[in-house]
C-alpha cells in the first residue's frame, strides 16, 4: 500500500463531484429558499418511475451496499479496510444521531413540516412517514463514506465518477421521499466527509503492519 498518495490527487473526481452536489443544492437553497426548493422538486419531478426507483434505491444503495462490502472485507481483505469502513460508519452515524437528537429535536420532517402548514405532497406509496430528525441525513452520510472507500479501490476515473453519481443519487432520492430537505442531505455529506477524512489520516495511513494481516487467513 503506498501510504505516501497525495489524497486530493488520488481522489481528485470524488473531491471535484462532492463540491460541485454540494454547491448546487446550496445556490437552490439560496435562490428558492428551503420550503420552496422542496416543494418545487416535488411538484415537478414526481413520476411513477421515480416513485419505484427511489423507493428501493437509497437503502439499497448505503445499507446493502455496505453489508456487502464488509463481507467481501471481511473474507478478501484485511483489517485496514475492514477498521476504517466500521470506524468511518460507526463514528459519523452516531454524530449524525447526536445532533439530531441534542440540537434538532424539533427538525420536523418535510412530510410532517408541510403537513402542519397544511400543504399536500407527492408521496410514493409505502413510504413511511416520518415526523421528527430532519437534519441530518443519515442516509446521505453513509453514502459519502462509502463512496470515499469504493472509490479508493479502483483507479479507474470513469468508475470513480460513477460512484460518485450514485452518491449523488442517494441525496436526492432522500429528498424526493421527502425524508429529507436538500440542506439535510448537505449536512449529512459533510458529516460523512469529516469522518473519512479523519479515518483516512489516522487508520488508512497508519504504518502498523498488523493492519495490513488478512482478516481470514488462508491455511
Amino acid at each position: 500500500m503506498n501510504q505516501s498518495k497525495d489524497l486530493i490527487k488520488w481522489l481528485w473526481p470524488f473531491f471535484a463531484s462532492f463540491f460541485v452536489i454540494n454547491f448546487i443544492g446550496l445556490m437552490a437553497i439560496s435562490y428558492y429558499g428551503k420550503d420552496a426548493l422542496h416543494l418545487y422538486f416535488n411538484r415537478n419531478f414526481h413520476n411513477s418511475f421515480f416513485s419505484f426507483f427511489f423507493k428501493y434505491y437509497t437503502d439499497i444503495a448505503t445499507t446493502y451496499v455496505l453489508i456487502g462490502t464488509l463481507i467481501y472485507i471481511i473474507l478478501k481483505s484485511n483489517w485496514r479496510n475492514f477498521i476504517f469502513l466500521i470506524w468511518a460508519t460507526l463514528s459519523g452515524s452516531l454524530a449524525g444521531m447526536l445532533i439530531k437528537r441534542t440540537f434538532f429535536i424539533h427538525g420536523h420532517r418535510p412530510t410532517y413540516y408541510f403537513e402542519l402548514k397544511k400543504i399536500p405532497l407527492n408521496l410514493v406509496d409505502g413510504v413511511e412517514s416520518q415526523i421528527p430528525y430532519t437534519f441530518p441525513s443519515g442516509h446521505t452520510i453513509l453514502g459519502v463514506i462509502l463512496c470515499f472507500y469504493l472509490c479508493m479501490q479502483t483507479k479507474n476515473r470513469i468508475l470513480q465518477i460513477l460512484l460518485c453519481s450514485l452518491m449523488g443519487l442517494v441525496a436526492i432520492g432522500r429528498v424526493y421521499l421527502s425524508k429529507h430537505f436538500v440542506l439535510d442531505t448537505i449536512g449529512g455529506s459533510l458529516i460523512g466527509m469529516l469522518f473519512v477524512i479523519l479515518g483516512y489520516y489516522f487508520i488508512w495511513q497508519s504504518p502498523n503492519p498488523v493492519l495490513d494481516r488478512k482478516i481470514i487467513k488462508k491455511f
